[in-house]
C-alpha cells in the first residue's frame, strides 16, 4: 500500500526500515512524503510506540529529509 505522511518522524522511520520513498512534495513549509509498498503493521507499530531505530541514524535521516524539503522549496 502507498503511505502518504506529513510526519517527518514517521518518514524517517520508514526510510530506516527500508521502504522506498517515491516522492516528496512541499507546500509552504510542509513536506508530504509518499512511500510505496508499506506494510500496515510497520506503521501500526510506529503509532503504538513499539518502533525502534538506531538513534544516530534516525537523527541523520530527519536531517536528510529536512534538507531535501528545503532544496525542493528553497524560498522557505
Amino acid at each position: 500500500m502507498k503511505q502518504k505522511t506529513t510526519d517527518i518522524v514517521l518518514a524517517a522511520y520508514l526510510k530506516l526500515q527500508g521502504f522506498q520513498l517515491e516522492t516528496i512534495s512541499v507546500v509552504g513549509k510542509q513536506g508530504t512524503f509518499t512511500f510505496v509498498d508499506v506494510d500496515a503493521e510497520v506503521v501500526n507499530q510506529y503509532f503504538i510506540g513499539n518502533a525502534s531505530v538506531e538513534p544516530v541514524a534516525f537523527n541523520n535521516m530527519i536531517r536528510q529529509l529536512t534538507t531535501a524539503c528545503k532544496r525542493i522549496n528553497p524560498d522557505v
